[in-house]
C-alpha cells in the first residue's frame, strides 16, 4: 500500500470514529433516564477499546450529555 493510500484509509477511520462517537452519545441521551439500559449499552460500548474513556465519562456524568458537536465531534449524523 502506498502512503497515499494508507493516508486515505486513515481518514476513513476518523471519519467512522466519529460517526461511532455521536452514535453513542445520542443514545446515551435517549437512555439517560432509564439507568439500568443505559449502564448496558455502556457495557457493551467498554468492549471497542477506542471508546471505554467515552464510555466512562458518560457513566460518570451527573447530568445528561450534551449534543455530540459540543463535545468536538464532528459528526452530525445522529444528531436532531
Amino acid at each position: 500500500m502506498t502512503k497515499r493510500g494508507h493516508s486515505v484509509a486513515a481518514s476513513e477511520t476518523v471519519t467512522e470514529s466519529e460517526r461511532l462517537k455521536s452514535l453513542i452519545i445520542s443514545t446515551a441521551q435517549e437512555l439517560w433516564e432509564d439507568k439500568d439500559a443505559l449502564g448496558k449499552f455502556l457495557n457493551v460500548v467498554r468492549r471497542s477499546e477506542g471508546f471505554v474513556a467515552l464510555a466512562d465519562s458518560l457513566e460518570e456524568s451527573p447530568v445528561r450529555p450534551a449534543k455530540p458537536s459540543f463535545y468536538g465531534v464532528k459528526s452530525r449524523e445522529f444528531q436532531d
